[in-house]
């Protein structure tokens, strides 16, 4: 049987805005980082103003993709990563052979090499931007939705002007097809067949998947233009269409920055394996002053769920922060120790362009 490389990799793009993490880490002026690896875009970009970083991730692929791209900040221009990834206003043209050329170029480990050159070769050297099952879920979706809102599809896109935008969703937008697709597409039953596969997360927030999709799509369009987020790019394209819907590490002033403290720090370090027994390690204690969990404790359950901080509290400086991403779950932990410092950064969270995300900030007192 052939072996599916592309398969392998859960996230490629990525599922959250991690320009407000960068702000936040601005902010705090934090210095030493942990996070949740994903795909490294949601990871590396952290660094434009932290000194070194650690990447956790269960999934030996996806600690594979972030070494490619930590090869790519180390030796490519920002142009070439643009056209490696089909990031516009490299997208829509042939881009497989300058690919093939950059990916001989870049120092890998072997197993790195050869997994990512069997994959180029099953995918004919394109892109490996939107292969991932959390990106190709969306892309089938976002058919779904072409399909129901009719040709008006995407006006939204169309907006410069956010007090626009909103009079038009407010007023023009076809709310009735929308509702309708949320509630056939926003549900768990959905979500478990195409992605999770059984291991989507308990919800216990009141709002029912419905409420809680719409809610967040209301937020998302009334506070951002639709052109500026790569989600809803995803939602209603399967791709991004043009550079206003970038993420931040397609940005020349991040990808720079980042591709300085690659050259000039600490190598990034790759964990993999459960990320709470990692950061209960002696040889982690006190190292972090950021640590960034993404959605992973929304997953957690029982015990896990209750105790998680207070292991993982001694891997963090005094001072130091924990950034969860709550998704439909609000994690009942014991919180001993930490004090809640969320709403001193409320400003930052409607500029969040996926939407989905309850922010939740804890400082160790």
């Amino acid at each position: 049987m052939v072996q599916k490389y592309f398969n392998q990799l859960n996230y490629t793009l990525g599922n959250e805005d991690t320009s407000v993490d960068v702000e936040l880490v601005k902010r705090l002026g934090a210095k030493s980082i942990f996070s949740v690896a994903g795909c490294g875009s949601r990871s590396f970009p952290l660094l434009e103003s932290a000194d070194s970083i650690d990447l956790v991730d269960i999934s030996q692929y996806q600690l594979s993709l972030c070494r490619l791209r930590e090869a790519m900040y180390r030796h490519l221009t920002f142009n070439e990563f643009l056209l490696f990834f089909d990031y516009p206003p490299f997208h829509g043209q042939d881009n497989s052979f300058e690919r093939n050329r950059i990916f001989r170029s870049l120092e890998l480990e072997s197993r790195d090499r050869d997994f990512f050159r069997n994959l180029f070769v099953e995918i004919n050297w394109g892109s490996l931007l939107y292969q991932g099952k959390w990106e190709r879920t969306f892309q089938t979706m976002a058919v779904a939705l072409r399909g129901i809102l009719g040709k008006n599809y995407n006006k939204i896109f169309n907006f410069y002007n956010i007090e626009e935008q909103r009079e038009y969703f407010d007023h023009e937008f076809n709310k009735v097809r929308w509702n309708a697709l949320l509630f056939l597409l926003g549900n768990k039953s959905v979500f478990n067949a195409l992605l999770y596969k059984g291991d989507f997360i308990e919800k216990n927030v009141e709002e029912s998947h419905f409420e809680y999709y719409q809610s967040s799509f209301e937020r998302l369009f009334q506070n951002n233009l639709a052109r500026n987020s790569f989600f809803a790019h995803l939602c209603f394209f399967g791709k991004i269409t043009h550079s206003d819907g970038n993420p931040v590490e397609a940005t020349e002033e991040n990808f720079l920055k980042v591709k300085e403290k690659i050259l000039s720090g600490p190598r990034p370090e790759y964990h993999q394996g459960n990320l709470v027994e990692i950061l209960a390690s002696d040889l982690l204690k006190n190292k972090f002053d950021f640590i960034g969990l993404s959605d992973v404790p929304s997953y957690f359950k029982g015990e896990l769920e209750h105790t998680f901080l207070q292991t993982i509290k001694g891997s963090l400086m005094d001072g130091g922060v924990i950034v969860l991403r709550n998704y439909l779950r609000i994690p009942n932990s014991d919180k001993t120790g930490f004090e809640d410092v969320t709403h001193l950064f409320s400003d930052l969270y409607p500029q969040e362009k996926v939407g989905v995300y309850r922010f939740q900030i804890l400082k160790k007192i």
